[in-house]
């Protein structure tokens, strides 16, 4: 199918209730989709779930989402669009806060711990098994977020779509946060291996970069077991780049940042952040 093509779903809903009355969890799954996924979904599902938590911090995501709502400010108690949300980091920091939050992402394993998560803090949070390419989101949001290098997974095509899909889910005045490595930056730093400490062992991750695509592929070994846990590629952007796969003329502004506490972009920064408001 073209990208464009419309997409046609059925849900399925499970709902939990919480001590507020609210929802702890509503976890749905469109059983039909318009895109087939790119990238290794089974390691993302079987091996990603644990590799992610040794890089991502929790408190982290508290500091990374108090620099976002003191600087976007969205409306109290506010709907936000979280996508891919992982296992809940920034979803929980934000229902902490009183906002009304969806995450989306394609890992079953991944929901299945976020709503785990949200149901012991008695947290209300709907999430959605779902490929972001096919969210269909309509004015719903004041804000959406895409954190943690999740762009560029796709092809180049695919990833101007899915920036179509967040611009095309909020409100009018809502807010677009992006959060991504800055190719500018990795391809002066990348080196040839790196590892990763967690509980079960070590991650050995291999890195080839191609500099006629852009594309970094990542092979992850368990070191200890000498095995192959899976293998990752993924198109790294240069600032200017995604500046001009936001299609500027769909947003009333488009800032740009060196990383989620507002410092400074500059061409060795490792992050790129926008902040676009429509």
């Amino acid at each position: 199918m073209q990208p464009n093509a419309p997409v046609t779903s059925v849900a399925m809903v499970v709902r939990i209730s919480s001590p507020r009355g609210l929802y702890a969890a509503d976890f749905y799954t469109p059983v039909l989709g318009i895109m087939r996924s790119v990238f290794d979904s089974k390691f993302f599902e079987e091996s990603w779930p644990t590799i992610s938590r040794g890089l991502e911090s929790e408190a982290d995501a508290e500091t990374e989402v108090g620099w976002i709502l003191g600087y976007v400010r969205p409306p109290a108690g506010g709907r936000i669009l979280d996508a891919p949300c992982g296992f809940g980091r920034h979803s929980l920091a934000l229902a902490r806060r009183g906002f009304d939050v969806t995450g989306v992402d394609l890992s079953e394993t991944e929901l299945g711990r976020a709503k785990e998560r949200a149901e012991v803090a008695g947290l209300p949070l709907q999430l959605v098994k779902q490929d972001m390419r096919d969210m269909e989101f309509s004015g719903e949001f004041d804000l959406a977020l895409n954190l943690f290098s999740s762009i560029g997974f796709f092809t180049d095509d695919e990833d101007r779509l899915l920036l179509d899909r967040f611009c095309t889910g909020l409100k009018q005045g809502g807010a677009f946060v992006l959060d991504t490595r800055n190719r500018d930056f990795v391809i002066h730093d990348v080196t040839a291996e790196e590892t990763v400490r967690l509980p079960e062992g070590t991650v050995r991750v291999t890195n080839r970069f191609d500099v006629r695509t852009s594309r970094i592929q990542q092979d992850w070994w368990l070191e200890d077991q000498h095995r192959l846990l899976g293998q990752t590629e993924i198109r790294l952007y240069s600032a200017h780049e995604l500046l001009r796969m936001l299609r500027p003329e769909r947003w009333s502004q488009v800032e740009l940042f060196g990383g989620l506490d507002g410092r400074p972009f500059v061409l060795e920064s490792p992050r790129i952040v926008l902040v676009a408001t429509k």
